[in-house]
């Protein structure tokens, strides 16, 4: 499973609007940012926001671990993008040797695509779900280290 923290931005009737919380850094660069963050920072847009799937009862600016299941993400993007790429192709192979020619192949790719995008449009996608409030965690650790006589 794939975990990601991110805060609830506003609740919905189907799940929950949540925006992802950037971690904190590794301490490598003693907190005067790397330059990796400095890149997407500067290409970052406004922030965004994501309707996930949840069966608790939350508020906005609850703290959550949001995650989605390992090989979904692949199979997504299969189906987004290998699936109209794959049809465009076999429909300009297959129109070229109906009708040789380049107006035969652009019909059957555009064609090819076309049924991809509908195909790929109309399959359902697997959507993130809340696993739990990152505040439980917190209250967990917290308690350990007061077992160990830590503060």
């Amino acid at each position: 499973m794939l975990e990601q923290t991110a805060e609830v931005m506003r609740t919905a009737s189907d799940g929950v609007w949540v925006q992802a919380v950037e971690p904190s850094g590794c301490g490598t660069c003693g907190g005067h940012g790397c330059s990796s963050r400095r890149i997407t920072e500067l290409f970052q847009r406004k922030p965004r926001h994501f309707l996930v799937d949840c069966d608790l009862s939350l508020s906005p600016g609850d703290r959550v671990v949001v995650g989605i299941a390992e090989g979904s993400v692949l199979r997504s993007a299969l189906r987004a993008y290998g699936l109209p790429l794959g049809l465009m192709l076999t429909g300009a192979l297959l129109a070229q040797a109906v009708q040789p020619g380049d107006g035969a192949a652009l019909s059957g790719m555009l064609l090819g695509g076309l049924a991809g995008w509908l195909v790929a449009r109309g399959g359902r996608t697997a959507r993130p779900m809340v696993l739990r409030r990152e505040a439980v965690k917190r209250e967990e650790i917290k308690r350990v280290c007061l077992k160990k006589g830590k503060s």
